[in-house]
């Protein structure tokens, strides 16, 4: 049984043509080889050049760096007052040369050979200041050594559907197979952002100080205003020769969130100004809704032998949807049940989906559950309502 649901949300379609909507303007075409504009919330994708290309993702890795130490930290295999040593493979990363005072130019966070460090400043160095050093000791403290930390990267990345990305090392620099694409690295910072909001401050930090040597955060977007009233809060650079110059930025208005990600640039200013307008367009011209959460009622259906006459269903997680600016009055709320609901019914059972659509197009899908026990009625209540049904 499929019908449209007008209480919640009414159909609103204007009549009148002068106050038509305006179209969305299109998506700028940006100077990058990649790029993709994602709402954090839903996933959906607002814009896209070759996204799912594989590419060298550079210090963009360090997303999943950060991502697989953030698992290890919250099932309790690290903490952040763990100290770690910092090992001669680490020292090398960060541009040590044994043998020489001399230092490679590379991203560091001047970590010395021996010296520990917490994981705690060991995420500063990596996450603010890009440091090779810091991503080669968080690899060995979770997992022993950097290969072994990669094939944990590598069985993340699948369990995120990141489909387009092969990890052989925590840091990035070249090395053969390592590629990701400007589609998975989106849907990585959007894991970041929805699994451990509480780590993601890292990401806003504008500089990091370790051994007197301070150092700013390369992003050079944050604090920056992009659309009407949105900030930019994070995420990662990157930049090898291959690679060009890579930028992820997070930037939120309230309850709506997006994600950019440029990979492929030709400069600096080219990846910060990419990002810009992406998300510029993106909050310019979308909005997003939650329009139901959990222990709402979406419904009140006819309850068969009950105990009462109905029983009231809505959704499990809260249901959001993005839109473009000014449309939520289009919205459609569309259920799919069946033909009859029978108790028992237990809170949590799903009995049906429910399809929120924008002139006729599917914007979200959410499975419709039982809000609270549904018990079953007398013995005369049931056998009157099994003869309905039957009559019916």
């Amino acid at each position: 049984m499929i019908r449209i649901l007008t209480a919640a949300l009414a159909a609103l379609l204007l009549a009148n043509d002068a106050l038509a909507q305006m179209p969305i303007p299109q998506a700028p075409q940006v100077a990058a080889r990649q790029y993709v504009l994602l709402d954090a919330a839903t996933g959906e994708v607002l814009a896209e050049r070759d996204a799912q290309a594989a590419v060298e993702p550079a210090s963009l890795t360090k997303l999943m760096t950060a991502y697989v130490v953030f698992r290890a930290i919250g099932e309790g295999r690290v903490g952040l007052d763990d100290l770690v040593t910092i090992s001669r493979d680490a020292w090398v990363a960060g541009g040590g040369v044994p043998g020489s005072r001399e230092r490679r130019n590379v991203s560091t966070m001047y970590a010395r050979e021996r010296s520990q460090v917490s994981v705690d400043d060991l995420l500063h160095g990596m996450i603010v200041v890009s440091g090779n050093d810091a991503s080669v000791a968080l690899a060995e403290r979770v997992a022993g050594s950097e290969s072994a930390f990669a094939g944990l990267m590598n069985h993340y990345a699948a369990e995120l559907g990141m489909v387009n990305s092969n990890f052989v090392n925590s840091h990035g620099l070249p090395e053969e197979g390592h590629v990701s694409s400007a589609a998975d690295m989106a849907r990585l910072a959007q894991a970041i952002v929805t699994e451990f909001p509480h780590f993601y401050a890292y990401y806003s930090e504008r500089n990091f100080t370790w051994d007197g040597i301070t150092q700013p955060n390369r992003n050079g977007l944050l604090g920056m205003q992009v659309g009407a009233n949105a900030l930019v809060d994070g995420m990662k650079t990157g930049f090898t020769t291959a690679a060009g110059f890579c930028l992820v930025t997070s930037a939120a208005a309230g309850d709506m969130r997006l994600v950019s990600v440029v990979m492929g640039a030709p400069s600096v200013g080219a990846r910060e100004r990419a990002n810009r307008e992406l998300l510029s367009w993106g909050f310019n011209n979308f909005e997003s809704h939650a329009l139901y959460q959990p222990g709402d009622t979406v419904t009140r259906e006819r309850l068969w032998r009950g105990a009462e006459a109905d029983v009231a269903l809505g959704v499990a997680s809260t249901l959001r949807v993005l839109v473009p600016r000014g449309q939520r009055d289009r919205l459609e709320a569309v259920l799919e049940l069946p033909a009859a609901l029978s108790a028992p019914l237990a809170a949590g059972f799903e009995v049906g989906m429910l399809d929120i659509r924008l002139d006729g197009d599917s914007l979200a899908r959410a499975p419709l559950v039982v809000i609270e026990d549904a018990a079953q009625g007398s013995l005369w209540q049931r056998a009157r309502d099994s003869v309905l049904l039957w009559l019916d």
